[in-house]
């Protein structure tokens, strides 16, 4: 099994987004989508109703229906590409035994992305990749418990966001000890240079095959 981990500096900065487009251009990668329950007001100001409603110590969705939801993080996954989406709700002290559920229910030559800080809380990954954005100030807690595990890093870059603005990006990512290799990358945009090198780099790590400029 092999397993790519997408983590955030914060709630907001582009998992999602960086997600989706490895999930578009890696074949045959399925995705875990982490959620964990806080205890108190959500830090995350969501939706999704997981704080408020969940009982058991965890829950793992894999109904198609539930899956592909309109709007679900999930959904977005499985359009892009996934072969696979599993969904992990899970109370943090039992967050390792539900990763562990979870793994269960891809095959073990399976390769998968995992989107969410919690699984690197209690696992490794294959490849560690960190979201930060110019767009977002706030590093999480759990973003510096997990820092010294991170392989690279990647600024999530929109249209307007100016050199001075990843500059300023990239020195908060050295003020939490993140001293990983920086892509600046932006997924939204087609045609972005910036964007192969970045997927170059990935399949380099992880052992797949790059194909050169000539095919």
């Amino acid at each position: 099994m092999r397993i790519i981990s997408i983590t955030g500096t914060a709630s907001g900065v582009g998992k999602t987004t960086v997600v989706r487009y490895l999930l578009k251009h890696l074949e045959d990668f399925s995705a875990l989508k982490i959620t964990t329950k806080h205890e108190g007001n959500c830090p995350r100001h969501s939706d999704c109703d997981v704080c408020e409603t969940m009982e058991r110590p965890y829950i793992i969705t894999v109904d198609p229906v539930r899956i592909n939801q309109s709007g679900k993080d999930t959904a977005l996954f499985k359009n892009a590409g996934a072969q696979k989406v599993v969904w992990l709700q899970a109370h943090s002290k039992y967050l390792k035994m539900g990763i562990e559920e979870a793994l269960t229910y891809f095959d073990k030559n399976d390769s998968i992305i995992v989107e969410g800080n919690s699984f690197l809380h209690a696992y490794d990954a294959d490849l560690s990749i960190l979201v930060a954005t110019p767009r977002e100030t706030k590093i999480k807690r759990s973003t510096r418990q997990i820092v010294s595990k991170i392989d690279l890093a990647v600024i999530n870059r929109y249209e307007d966001d100016n050199a001075n603005d990843v500059v300023k990006t990239q020195e908060r990512l050295h003020q939490i000890g993140c001293y990983a290799p920086v892509h600046i990358i932006s997924p939204l945009q087609d045609n972005y240079p910036p964007n192969k090198l970045f997927l170059n780099h990935i399949k380099e790590m992880i052992g797949l095959h790059v194909q050169s400029e000539a095919g």
